[in-house]
């Protein structure tokens, strides 16, 4: 069974967009594995989900003759892929019409994609700034890191608009036309034992444009956040720009590491890219508290001073009283990025180059 809806959102002289929905019903019917799972990456799918394909697009991108032409763009309403459901994994890409990976080997870059749910207030930033948007649930950069939850939890989707914001560039001198892609795994609200998680955007330059600048070589910038929330925090992922080698967090008043988000960087047409994060995804990442601190640190190995880098972390809290429950996370989560970052990593964001 397969559900297609379209209808024209957008329109201006550089970008037209229109928005897909593709609901494909692949459920997987079984049982799971009983005992301490291994963190599955979102392209598994397990047992009683669905997996729904959002499409946006197409967004056509014009020819960059003078090095990088970018378009930086409002969604006013963005499908959701289903209703009534809990979300457990989103997978997002970037494609062309046959569904091909469009990425710097044809000179297309996505800077960023940010849905959020309007109706709800945002955790870290209220209704301030970005926060106008509403409750920031899910975001992806040019890496297009997929994220699962752990067995048993899923983000509550309920009643209400989502509207997002997305920003591509074509490095090319031809033209481009690429739609975007979440493929999302869900299962149904009523699915016995599901444990509903809030979605808490941390970002060094929070509620404002997200960039901030790093000096040559190495350096660590933190920020931190009292909690509103008391719970355990189950996933976790970061987001940094060429040149970053990844992201800390830590709750300082229980002196414990959350999660460690390390980049990874490609090779080829992909070298000096980040094209991989780290994300942590367990039942029980670290107990937290409201008043507790939360310590964001966002670290590069820049080649030159950089204004416009990015420091994010999009993290999942699980909100109990039962702060101590779960299963100790493994080491590796917590450790500190060793991200070797190429010689050629990292550039400015007017500087008509990759880097984003």
């Amino acid at each position: 069974m397969e559900l297609i809806r379209t209808s024209l959102w957008f329109r201006a002289a550089a970008l037209v967009a229109t928005v897909t929905v593709v609901v494909a019903a692949a459920t997987v019917s079984g049982s799971a594995t009983a005992g301490a799972p291994a963190a599955p990456t979102a392209a598994e799918v397990n047992a009683g989900e669905t997996v729904s394909v959002v499409r946006l697009g197409p967004f056509v991108l014009p020819s960059a003759p003078t090095g990088e032409m970018q378009v930086n763009r409002p969604l006013p309403n963005v499908p959701k892929p289903c209703e009534d459901c809990y979300i457990t994994a989103i997978e997002p890409r970037l494609v062309t019409a046959d569904g091909k990976r469009a990425d710097m080997s044809t000179g297309v870059m996505m800077h960023h994609f940010v849905v959020a749910e309007t109706a709800a207030t945002d955790p870290t930033c209220g209704r301030n700034g970005i926060g106008a948007m509403g409750r920031r649930l899910f975001a992806s950069g040019d890496e297009r890191t997929p994220i699962r939850l752990p067995d048993g939890f899923g983000f509550r989707v309920r009643p209400g608009p989502w509207a997002g914001l997305i920003e591509l560039m074509n490095h090319s001198e031809t033209p481009q036309v690429v739609f975007f892609e979440t493929v999302v795994h869900h299962v149904p609200a009523s699915t016995p034992g599901m444990k509903a998680v809030t979605p808490v955007w941390l970002d060094v330059n929070n509620c404002m444009t997200s960039e901030y600048a790093v000096p040559t070589g190495k350096s660590a910038t933190a920020w931190s956040w009292r909690s509103s929330l008391t719970g355990r925090v189950v996933a976790a992922g970061g987001h940094v720009h060429a040149g970053g080698m990844g992201m800390t967090l830590d709750n300082v008043t229980t002196k414990a590491r959350i999660c460690s988000s390390r980049a990874g960087y490609g090779s080829g047409a992909l070298d000096g890219l980040v094209t991989s994060m780290s994300t942590c995804s367990w039942d029980s990442l670290g107990a937290l508290r409201a008043g507790d601190k939360l310590t964001l640190t966002s670290m590069y190995d820049a080649p030159k001073a950089m204004g416009d880098v990015m420091g994010i972390m999009l993290i999942a809290v699980y909100e109990t009283d039962e702060v101590d429950g779960g299963t100790t996370a493994p080491a590796w989560m917590g450790r500190n990025p060793q991200t070797h970052v190429p010689g050629g990593a990292g550039h400015d964001h007017g500087g008509g180059g990759p880097g984003h």
